[in-house]
């Protein structure tokens, strides 16, 4: 049976603030947490921030009382900022690359593990991330994405080149519409979403 406009609204408005929930219950579970390991995150252009150089390249990140998504959206927001400033409230320390906010009493570490990942220091920065994303991803009902079958459960989702809150949000698209957007490509056998254009890919993994 098709769905009508108000109903579909209505199922992702649900689903919506159902992950709103998952997210803060992960968020909060990682916060406890101190020198707690995060996916890999991809710095695309070699870049600056507060004048301390970071080059293009893959790095690992590790998180004190915050959770992994928490200080990636932060770091990508340092690398986009086009005064390459941080926020009030921050501070970086050159040496360890650790990155505090004293009165959110929350920070976070990166370190370069990789070399490569194009660019010339001109643009301006931006990163993605390979790997597993924390927390899980919600779909309330059965449903299917083009010729995928996308079961009621919990989700977990691998990124491959691209951020988990960029995933996330194609995923719950992808859902409200029955089918990928343009330029995406459904790889079925893999559960597996691409986009070769951008060069960036995910995966879906049903745990419950």
């Amino acid at each position: 049976m098709r769905r009508g406009p108000k109903t579909r609204l209505a199922r992702c408005a649900v689903a919506f603030a159902a992950v709103t929930m998952l997210a803060v219950l992960t968020a909060g579970s990682a916060s406890a947490g101190v020198g707690q390991k995060c996916p890999n995150f991809r710095v695309v252009h070699n870049d600056r921030i507060n004048g301390v150089p970071f080059p293009a390249g893959n790095y690992k990140m590790s998180v004190k009382r915050m959770a992994c998504q928490q200080a990636t959206d932060y770091f990508r927001q340092f690398l986009q900022n086009n005064q390459n400033d941080l926020p009030k409230g921050w501070r970086l320390f050159s040496k360890r690359l650790k990155f505090k906010n004293k009165k959110q009493n929350i920070a976070f570490r990166v370190k370069r593990i990789g070399g490569g990942g194009g660019g010339d220091g001109g643009g301006g920065g931006g990163g993605s991330m390979t790997g597993r994303c924390p927390g899980t991803f919600q779909v309330l009902h059965n449903d299917r994405i083009n010729n995928l079958p996308v079961p009621a459960g919990n989700y977990q989702i691998k990124v491959k080149r691209m951020a988990c809150q960029q995933a996330s949000d194609s995923f719950k698209q992808f859902l409200a519409a029955d089918k990928v957007s343009q330029g995406w490509k459904v790889i079925k056998a893999k559960k597996k979403f691409r986009n070769r254009k951008q060069n960036i890919a995910f995966r879906i993994k049903q745990v419950s």
